[in-house]
């Protein structure tokens, strides 16, 4: 039986890795940063400047904290589907994984085409940015199974 040629996309808040299939481990073929991107200004609540509006004032101004996010996650999300296009049009792989956390992966799901998305064989919702390549097929063997 042919071993499948996995295409893996793991993304978080902060950026994105593109991995491939390569025995025994996964090879990296992209990392990309949010910062990377011009258009990508994204920064976590905790970052954002305070509302000073005086006593009982909330301490940030959430609503426009949450929308900025919520915009930055969006074009970040469109440039992640962007670089998962041009490598799964290489020709090179028969499936697709995603690890994304869980508004990350929503997001992508949205952004996604319908032909593309019909190659996803699966979808983890975890956020395995920082877990070292060499790490990251335990974390897909239930889901990856064929």
């Amino acid at each position: 039986m042919k071993k499948l040629r996995t295409l893996y996309l793991i993304a978080s808040e902060d950026g994105f890795r593109l991995l491939k299939t390569h025995e025994p481990d996964l090879a990296e073929i992209a990392l990309k940063a949010a910062d990377d991107f011009s258009d990508v200004a994204y920064s976590y609540p905790s970052e954002q400047s305070r509302n000073h509006g005086g006593p009982g004032a909330p301490a940030f101004d959430t609503g426009s904290v949450a929308n900025k996010v919520e915009q930055e996650r969006i074009r970040l999300a469109r440039h992640i589907v962007a670089a998962l296009q041009a490598e799964w049009a290489r020709g090179d792989h028969d499936r697709i994984v995603i690890s994304a956390g869980p508004k990350m992966l929503g997001q992508l799901r949205d952004e996604m085409p319908k032909a593309l998305h019909a190659h996803v064989a699966a979808e983890l919702h975890k956020d395995l940015m920082k877990v070292p390549a060499h790490d990251l097929l335990p974390h897909f063997k239930e889901v990856t199974q064929a």
